[in-house]
């Protein structure tokens, strides 16, 4: 949309400035010299006026106002949009490269045999991209402006005009002093040739692999609770708290059982020891006159009625220990604690609510960890197996892959499907995802052959023609391209690229043919474009 300022509308700011451009002293006509206005502009002292000193409807008609495209704007130029008058006239370059003649097909197309291609003979893709091609805005096709739309390589006139410039002393490596605009920031991406198979689509649904009601372990009030419904929690996070006074109390009871176990056990020893002393005694005078055969056997019968006694103390400290140890452990479990990280999902108590043990506490999701499942007719089956790789779509435009994990044996007599899960790559996928939404799965069907695709991003569409940027010597190449079905993030090619063309899958909005290219994966000062013969 063009954006035109009334004339004699009251401007502000830089708008006043670039404005005061149509009331230029005559002397400036045709001159091409910036106005004292539009000088103001002009930051580097340069001359003219580049895109990023354009102001106010300099800066929003820059395009428009570029009559001679050279990303620059000059006094007449200006003059032209502002103040209105005669168009000015192509400035002449003392060095200007001859155009090429038509070749091929083009020399077909010139129907008055002019050596140009107009416009009513365009045909195809000149038809269609006509303007595009037309670099000098003249109204004709010549040979070079062809060339360099379909084939690439250097612009038309580009070097035959800057072959006698001398570059600035301080101009930047891969800036101004290389003739146009700054490089684009580009992401690049190679066309590539692959397997790809007939898919049939299958509804599924995403599955969290832990998800369920949190238990409470323990009967007993409920003192507090620690999360609501959207809450997201990580392993270990607390819950909820139930009354921990009772189980506290309980557990100091077992520890005093303990330590008095552990006192008899001491007193039963200390026995033993005593009656084991004694019969040693007179086992050491058995030989003598002194001996008496019923004290040694009623001795003997003390020691071992004293052992039994030792060892019954000391199983009944060890079930006490057993005892304190459940009594810790109920202790800690009035702590409901998040067994793995998720989301609440729903709560299922409140403050004051009584728990028996197994009662359902909160519901969490994790949605960290999540499978797809689709119902897959058991005619499709028996062509499938563990690790076949297979497309999710996620959304309109986005489709992610995933291998086959498991078949379950189980069939739905009414539907003849069987459950499958697929274990999905969500990575770069940059969307919010849920248990059980829903996705398609495209299982494989038939053969498969081998195809050259292009990534999705890479195609646009201009003038109802489908169109890629190809990177032809670190600029930029438009290239119209005929695509089939899609296979992934990538769409099937069936002309106009081949396997190795790099092709710009971000930033090709604003692209224009012959634009330097700076691919920012890359790091490079110009795209390493392999591709655009």
């Amino acid at each position: 949309m063009i954006v035109r300022t009334n004339r004699y509308a009251a401007l502000s700011g830089a708008t006043i400035l670039v404005a005061g451009i149509m009331f230029a002293a005559p002397a400036l006509a045709q001159s091409g010299e910036l106005s004292p206005q539009a000088q103001a502009l002009d930051t580097n002292s340069n001359g003219v006026v580049e895109r990023a000193e354009a102001l106010g409807p300099a800066a929003a008609n820059f395009d428009t106002i570029d009559l001679d495209k050279s990303d620059t704007l000059d006094g007449d130029e200006l003059r032209h949009f502002f103040a209105g008058g005669p168009r000015p006239e192509p400035k002449a370059t003392a060095a200007s490269a001859p155009a090429e003649p038509l070749a091929g097909p083009a020399v077909a197309m010139d129907a008055n045999s002019n050596g140009l291609i107009e416009r009513e003979e365009a045909q195809g893709p000149a038809a269609t991209n006509f303007d595009t091609i037309d670099l000098d805005k003249n109204g004709t096709l010549d040979g070079s402006e062809l060339r360099f739309f379909f084939r690439g390589g250097e612009r038309p006139g580009g070097p035959a005009q800057t072959a006698d410039k001398k570059p600035d002393a301080g101009a930047k490596p891969g800036g101004a002093a290389e003739g146009g605009p700054p490089p684009a920031r580009v992401v690049l991406d190679e066309v590539i040739e692959e397997r790809i198979g007939q898919t049939t689509p299958v509804v599924g649904r995403i599955v969290a692999r832990q998800s369920g009601p949190i238990a409470a372990r323990i009967g007993g009030a409920v003192v507090d609770m620690s999360v609501d419904v959207g809450d997201r929690v990580a392993t270990g996070d607390v819950l909820a708290q139930i009354d921990r006074e009772r189980m506290q109390l309980e557990r100091d009871r077992y520890s005093a059982i303990v330590s008095q176990q552990r006192a008899n056990l001491t007193a039963e020893r200390a026995d033993l020891e005593q009656t084991q002393n004694e019969l040693n005694r007179l086992e050491g005078i058995r030989k003598s006159a002194a001996f008496s055969q019923a004290r040694f056997e009623d001795a003997v019968q003390a020691v071992a009625s004293q052992t039994g006694t030792v060892a019954e103390t000391r199983a009944l400290l060890a079930q006490a220990q057993a005892q304190l140890k459940r009594a810790d452990r109920d202790l800690t479990d009035t702590e409901i604690l998040a067994p793995y990280p998720g989301v609440i999902s729903e709560t299922h108590t409140e403050v004051g609510a009584y728990l028996s043990v197994g009662n359902p506490v909160v519901t969490i999701i994790n949605d960290l960890d999540l499978e797809i499942e689709a119902d897959v007719p058991t005619a499709r089956i028996a062509g499938l197996a563990d690790g076949d790789a297979v497309s999710i779509r996620v959304s309109a435009g986005k489709t992610i892959p995933a291998t086959l994990r498991a078949v379950v044996p189980s069939e739905n007599p009414r539907t003849r499907t069987r459950p499958v899960r697929f274990t999905p790559d969500f990575t770069g996928l940059n969307m919010a995802l849920a248990d059980n939404q829903s996705v398609t799965v495209l299982i494989p069907v038939g053969g498969s052959r081998d195809a050259v695709t292009v990534a999705k991003d890479a195609v646009t569409q201009r003038n109802g023609q489908s169109m890629v940027f190809v990177s032809n010597n670190g600029r930029a190449q438009p290239r119209p391209v005929t695509t089939s079905e899609a296979t992934g993030g990538r769409l099937v090619v069936l002309s106009g690229l081949k396997a190795g063309d790099m092709v710009v899958v971000r930033g090709n909005e604003r692209l224009r043919p012959g634009q330097r290219l700076l691919d920012v994966n890359a790091g490079n000062a110009t795209a390493n474009g392999s591709g655009g013969g």
